[in-house]
C-alpha cells in the first residue's frame, strides 16, 4: 500500500480562537504517516500559547515564530515547503477544519495514478457566528483531470480550488515553481494551482471534506472588498490565455464576463471599482458592450 509521508504546515496569523480545533483535525486524521510544521507570522494575540500545548506531540517537527511579520501567506508556504521531509504536502489554513478522512482520500488518487501531482476535496463553507453552511458541492464521486484540461475547463473562470485547506500536493514540483505567486496578495493560490497543474494530473473528490470558515477577519473576503483580488485575476488570466490553455474567443469572453460579473456587480466600493476597471484596461466598446448587455437583462427580468 503506498504510504508517502505527508508534510503538513499550518501558517497562522492571529488564530488562535480557531487553532485548537485545527490542529485537532489534523491530528485525528485515519491517516497517520504524516509530519507537522507550524509557523507562526508574528501573531499579536495568545496564539503561541495555543501553539505550545502542542510542542511535544510526536508529530510535530517544526514550530517556527517570525520575528517580523511577513505580510504574506504565500511566503509562509514557502518557508514550509523548504522545511518538508514529506514526499506529499498538505497546507491546513489555520481557521478551518476537516472531515478526519480528508488525507486519506486524497492520497488514493496519488496511488492510482503515479502521474497525479494534486488533489482536493469539495469545500463546505460555514460562518463562524453560528456555524451555519454557506453552500456546498456535490456532483459525483471523484474524476481525474489530465493538467492542461483541468487548466482549461476548471481554472480558467476562477480558481476551482475554493480554500487551500482542501488540496495536497507533490512536495518536488511546488519546489520548482516560480515564487512569482509569493508576491501575490489575495490570488497567488489560483496561480499556484495552474502551475503545478502544469506537470501531471489533478483528482477531485467531490464529497466536502474540507470546511472553510467565513468569518470578518478572513483575508480572501478582505482582498475582494478592496479589489485586489479582482486585479490579481487579470494577470492569471492573461497568463492562461498566454499558455494557450484557452483561445483568443474564450479569453474574451471570460474577461467580458468578469468585468460585468465580479467588478461592476462585484462586493466592490465605487472608489476601488472605478480603479480596478481602470486596471482591466477596458475599452470603450466593451463597456458599451456591458452596458447593453445588462440592459437586455433588465428587459428579459421585467417581462417574465
Amino acid at each position: 500500500m503506498y504510504q508517502p509521508l505527508v508534510s503538513v504546515i499550518i501558517p497562522n496569523y492571529n488564530h488562535a480562537k480557531y487553532l485548537d480545533e485545527r490542529i485537532r483535525s489534523v491530528l485525528t486524521q485515519t491517516y497517520q504517516n504524516f509530519e507537522l510544521i507550524i509557523l507562526d507570522d508574528k501573531s499579536t494575540d495568545n496564539s503561541l500559547e495555543v501553539i505550545n500545548k502542542y510542542r511535544d506531540n510526536p508529530h510535530v517537527s517544526h514550530i517556527v515564530v517570525n520575528k517580523e511579520n511577513s505580510g504574506s501567506t504565500f511566503k509562509q508556504w514557502h518557508k514550509g515547503f523548504e522545511l518538508a521531509k514529506g514526499e506529499l504536502i498538505w497546507i491546513a489554513e489555520s481557521d478551518d477544519k476537516c472531515e478526519k478522512e480528508l488525507l486519506e482520500k486524497l492520497i488514493s488518487f496519488f496511488e492510482k495514478e503515479p502521474r497525479c501531482v494534486l488533489a482536493y476535496t469539495e469545500s463546505v463553507f460555514f460562518r463562524d457566528a453560528d456555524g451555519s453552511l454557506i453552500k456546498t458541492h456535490t456532483y459525483k464521486d471523484s474524476e481525474l483531470y489530465a493538467g492542461a484540461d483541468f487548466i482549461s475547463k476548471k481554472m480558467s473562470e476562477g480558481c476551482a480550488i475554493a480554500n487551500a485547506s482542501s488540496a495536497i500536493f507533490v512536495k518536488s514540483i511546488a519546489l520548482t515553481v516560480n515564487d512569482q505567486y509569493t508576491t501575490y496578495k489575495g490570488a497567488g493560490d489560483r496561480l499556484f494551482w495552474i502551475e503545478i497543474a502544469e506537470h501531471g494530473y489533478v483528482g477531485v473528490d467531490y464529497h466536502s471534506l474540507n470546511f472553510y470558515r467565513v468569518h470578518d477577519n478572513n483575508s480572501t473576503h478582505r482582498n475582494y472588498r478592496e479589489g485586489i483580488n479582482q486585479k490579481e485575476d487579470f494577470k492569471i488570466l492573461s497568463y492562461i490565455y498566454e499558455k494557450k490553455y484557452i483561445t483568443k474567443k474564450q479569453y474574451k469572453q471570460l474577461r467580458m464576463d468578469y468585468i460585468r460579473f465580479r467588478i461592476l456587480t462585484g462586493p466592490l466600493s465605487p472608489e476601488y471599482r472605478k480603479d480596478v476597471c481602470r486596471y482591466w484596461n477596458m475599452s470603450i466598446c466593451e463597456k458599451l458592450h456591458i452596458l447593453y448587455l445588462n440592459l437586455l437583462d433588465i428587459i428579459k427580468y421585467k417581462l417574465s
